[in-house]
Formats: structure tokens, C-alpha cells, sequence
């Protein structure tokens, strides 16, 4: 079983951020599957980023304080990030002022809990100096928010905050070494693991930068991120992490999808790799969170959806560069039927199991278009319909059924249609 403190979700990505709705429907979820935290960092917050020095105007002050009342409420401790490094003058006694300024403005809303993120920002010449200098100022918060003895979280992520961003390496990166040997102990470091978006995390490389650091590091996992890609989401389960990772770091949260509500199977699943005992398997951990996802599309019995339907569309939109196994059969199929070796006799049967598929998410997306979730649908609805089109498109180019003529179909036009297409073709 894991021993970690903390297991949550950040949100954290670039884009439009969550409404305070769509939030308040997360912390439910979030208690629900016993999650205890949420860090609070869109990168679009122009007051968490662009605008770090200035306080929050007074209508955005009081949403604010009324989501870390939302989050409180539901025993979700909320986290609040501030993102000053991208042009954080240290050397400056006035901007050392409006740190300490801004984050007590904030802790004046009742919030609790802080992060500092030096993330995707500019490295410095000297990188053992940039960590020092990154501890200075974290420190500078503590001791003015008055945490230190107090229950108060302080969260850091640093400007390596991935193996690929280490230099030389981790194990030798002098940035890492300054930020370990001077960071006081309570404080948490956010670490995404060998890589921005890491697919697998072993044990042997926590370990090395637990070394490196000189504590077990907060996993900011980005396993289910999508806001660096407009042509997938991510609705597998948390995979890719044994089991025995749980007892080196001190939690994971989950950076997730952009659009909230096709984060619940891999919320889920996160939570339910949190508490797993030795037979846990993703594949498993996947059908039980399907499951509990299952009744947000038969809101209308008129429009049933199977956990079969739902499963191909959660194989469709699985993990970064995997499909999930029914999708992967899908592509097989389609593949096969385009190829000029395949004989009429297969191409008939590969084309009754595109059909099968297409019924499949067809009746996923009539479910969401009659359902009362408008969120849901509109989160799924453009991927949903680009695999019924193109499934269509591949039926009616060879069996030329179905009153639609092929050319119909060559409606793709942006730059971005024309470049993915490149380079494809033999």
C-alpha cells in the first residue's frame, strides 16, 4: 500500500482556464476518490503569471477566495501558485517587496497553502546561482507568510524540473545540488520525471533525484496532459509508474487534460494505483474507472451507451503516442482495407468492423448530444465526430455506398490539415 501524503490535481495548463463551476464539480470528485489537494497554477491567470507583482482585483480576489472556500470545504487543501520567475529581478529590493506583498494579499483570502514555480522560464549563465538565488526567494515567502512550525504546504518547482532539462545530468547538475543542499526540509520540489511529459517513471530515477535534492520529491505528472497537442486527449488510466514508486516520493498530483470533464478516468485511475494492492494492473484499473464514468452518458435511457462503446472511446483517446488495444484493432482494420492487396472478400468484412466501430462512438456522441452534461459533450464532441468522419470517409471510398461521394470528404483546408498529411503517404 502507499505511504504518500499527498495525491491530487494541479491545474496547471496553458489555455482557457476551469470555471469556478467546473472546479467546484472537481473538489466533489476529488473528495470522492479521497484526493487531498489541488494546486491552483493556470499558466492564464494573468495574476499567477504576467501580471505576479500586482494583487487580484477585487472581483477576481473574492472568486478566488471563494474557490479556496469551495476547496476547504470538501477537505481539499488548495494550493496556490505563483509564478514570478519570468522576470523576477532578485537584485531588487522592490521586487523582493512585491513577493512577499502578493503572497500575503493572497494568504489574506484565506488561503492556506503556496507554490512557487520557476518552470519554463529562461535559464541562467551560472545555474547553481539561479537555484540559490530561487531558494532565497522561497524562503523570503516562508518567513513572511510566517509558515515555518506551521501546518502550511510550500510547494516548489524548479527551473529543472525534468531529467531531460538537467544539466550536465541529474545526477551531477549543479542546480539540483545548490537547490538540495540549501532548501529548508519541509519544503516540497515538483519533479515530471525523466522527461515534460514522461510516459514511464522508474524507481532508480526518483532515487537519483531524490539524491540530488536531498529529499523524495512531489510527482507533477503530465502523463494525462493535452495542452500541448489540439489533436488528442488523454482518457487511459495512470500507467507507466510500478507500484513501488509510491514509497520514494512524497505524492503525485496530476496535471491533466485541458477540458475538465474527460479527466475522470484517469483521476480515477490515479487514485486507485494510490491505494493498490500487488495485483493492480493499469488494464484493470481502467475498466473499474469506465465503470464509475459510465452513468454520465445514460442520463437518457433512450440513448444507451455500453461500457463496450465507452471503452473503444477511451482506447481511441488513451496515452501519449499508445492507443488503447480496441483502437489499435480499429486502425489495423482500417489500414488493411486500404491496402490493394487486400481482396474484395476481407475488404467487406474489415468494412463491416469500421462500421461496427463507427455505430460504437457514434452512439457515445447521440448519448452526450441528449444528456444534460453540455461540459461533457462539448469536451469530446470535435474528437468524437473527426473518427466518425473519417471512419466514413474510409467506408464510402471503397464500397462507394452510402450517398456520399468521396470527394465530398476533401473538406480539410488549414495549414496545419495539409502539413499533418505530409509525409505519410509511400
Amino acid at each position: 500500500m502507499s505511504s504518500m501524503s499527498l495525491l491530487g490535481a494541479i491545474e496547471g495548463f496553458y489555455g482557457r482556464p476551469w470555471t469556478p463551476a467546473q472546479r467546484g464539480r472537481l473538489f466533489g470528485r476529488m473528495a470522492q476518490w479521497g484526493m487531498n489537494i489541488y494546486l491552483y497554477a493556470p499558466k492564464d491567470d494573468r495574476w499567477h503569471r504576467q501580471l505576479w507583482r500586482e494583487p487580484y482585483p477585487p472581483v477576481e480576489a473574492e472568486a478566488l477566495r471563494l474557490l479556496a472556500e469551495d476547496a476547504y470545504q470538501q477537505r481539499i487543501r488548495f494550493v496556490y501558485a505563483l509564478s514570478p520567475g519570468l522576470d523576477l529581478n532578485w537584485a531588487d529590493d522592490g521586487d523582493r517587496r512585491a513577493l512577499a506583498e502578493k503572497i500575503l494579499s493572497v494568504q489574506g483570502l484565506g488561503v492556506q497553502h503556496f507554490s512557487l514555480l520557476f518552470d519554463d522560464i529562461p535559464y541562467a549563465a551560472d545555474r547553481a546561482a539561479q537555484a540559490r538565488e530561487q531558494v532565497e526567494a522561497t524562503h523570503h515567502v516562508i518567513d513572511a507568510l510566517g509558515l515555518e512550525g506551521q501546518a502550511g504546504l510550500l510547494l516548489l518547482c524548479p527551473t529543472e524540473y525534468c531529467g531531460e532539462r538537467a544539466r550536465p545530468d541529474v545526477a551531477s547538475s549543479p542546480y539540483l545540488r545548490a537547490l538540495g543542499e540549501n532548501l529548508r526540509p519541509g519544503v516540497e520540489i515538483l519533479w515530471t520525471g525523466p522527461q515534460v511529459v514522461s510516459t514511464e517513471i522508474s524507481v532508480q530515477s526518483i532515487l537519483e533525484v531524490n539524491g540530488a535534492v536531498r529529499r523524495p520529491v512531489l510527482i507533477w505528472d503530465n502523463l494525462h496532459a493535452s495542452d500541448y497537442t489540439l489533436h488528442r486527449l488523454h482518457l487511459g488510466p495512470y500507467a507507466g509508474r510500478p507500484l513501488e514508486l509510491r514509497e520514494h516520493v512524497s505524492g503525485i498530483l496530476s496535471n491533466p487534460n485541458t477540458p475538465l470533464e474527460p479527466n475522470t478516468p484517469g483521476l480515477f485511475s490515479l487514485t486507485d494505483y494510490a491505494g493498490a494492492g500487488a495485483d493492480w494492473t493499469p488494464e484493470t484499473s481502467l475498466e473499474r474507472a469506465l465503470e464509475a464514468w459510465l452513468p454520465e452518458f445514460n442520463a437518457r435511457p433512450a440513448h444507451p451507451v455500453s461500457l463496450e462503446d465507452l471503452r473503444l472511446v477511451a482506447h481511441m483517446l488513451y496515452l501519449p503516442g499508445r492507443l488503447g488495444p480496441g483502437a489499435v484493432r480499429v486502425l489495423d482494420a482500417a489500414r488493411q482495407l486500404v491496402d490493394p492487396q487486400t481482396s474484395s472478400d476481407e475488404q467487406a468484412a474489415l468494412v463491416q468492423q469500421l462500421r461496427a466501430a463507427r455505430r460504437q462512438v457514434t452512439q457515445v456522441l447521440h448519448a452526450l448530444e441528449a444528456g444534460p452534461n453540455r461540459d461533457l459533450l462539448f469536451d469530446l464532441h470535435p474528437y468524437l465526430v473527426d473518427v466518425v468522419e473519417e471512419l466514413t470517409r474510409l467506408v464510402v471510398r471503397v464500397t462507394q455506398q452510402g450517398g456520399n461521394d468521396p470527394e465530398v470528404f476533401k473538406y480539410r483546408g488549414s495549414l496545419a490539415d495539409g502539413l499533418m498529411a505530409l509525409g505519410w503517404e509511400k
